[in-house]
């Protein structure tokens, strides 16, 4: 079963006289274990695909189906429960909170969920540990590098056992070593985990990373390349 079924959406907004068709009739699927990026020129559809797909938006015609869930058949309030379980996201910005170290911002997840103080924070510190920062936990994001404040949002995406990872634009702010090494651990979360990533990206080297790219052009798919040869 895919962990993600787009079924011809359309996404059309109204801008005074004139209609603006964002997204255009796409359909595709992601299976579990998939590594993939979606790219395009800017004002192509992808970070309004990436918005449906993550449940951060609702589609004006076609289905978005998450594991063997229609999203457009969940309330506001079920949709974002359903984000939670299911969905981790990691942005080009970090997004991290402030004032909370990286242990918190990881455990802080799974507060939401429910868990236990004693599970959460075992898991939080075991997710740290695996994405290299078993030194760093305690520290706030201040004080923490751009490259170590995003493997904390990896983390902090992970922690929840979501069905899959979208990562909008998320070597944007890092330099080329710092990029690289991100890269490298998401690969190999995907290779030993079997962690599914969709990425949203400009970015050559997560495109060449990438073992499927998806190219939007004016809210069409204009190709889908299966880059494993």
């Amino acid at each position: 079963m895919p962990v993600i079924a787009v079924k011809d959406v359309y996404k059309i907004y109204q801008m005074g006289e004139v209609e603006v068709r964002a997204l255009d009739g796409v359909s595709l699927t992601i299976e579990p274990g998939e590594f993939t990026a979606i790219i395009g020129p800017s004002g192509s559809g992808k970070t309004t695909l990436l918005n449906l797909i993550g449940g951060l938006d609702r589609p004006t015609k076609g289905s978005v189906t998450i594991r063997d869930t229609d999203l457009s058949t969940l309330t506001e309030d079920e949709l974002i429960d359903f984000r939670l379980f299911n969905i981790g996201f990691v942005f080009q910005s970090y997004n991290l909170v402030p004032v909370l170290t990286a242990l918190e911002n990881v455990a802080f997840i799974m507060q939401l969920q429910g868990r236990s103080p004693k599970k959460y924070i075992r898991e939080a510190e075991e997710i740290l540990t695996r994405v290299g920062l078993a030194q760093k936990m305690h520290q706030r994001p201040s004080q923490l590098s751009g490259g170590q404040q995003q493997r904390v949002a990896v983390a902090r995406a992970l922690v929840s056992k979501p069905a899959f990872v979208l990562a909008d634009e998320p070597t944007a702010n890092l330099d080329s070593h710092t990029a690289r090494q991100l890269l490298d651990l998401m690969a190999e979360l995907n290779r030993d985990l079997g962690v599914t990533f969709v990425f949203s990206t400009h970015d050559h080297r997560v495109i060449e990373a990438a073992r499927r790219v998806i190219t939007l052009e004016d809210g069409h798919i204009a190709s889908d390349s299966d880059h494993t040869a």
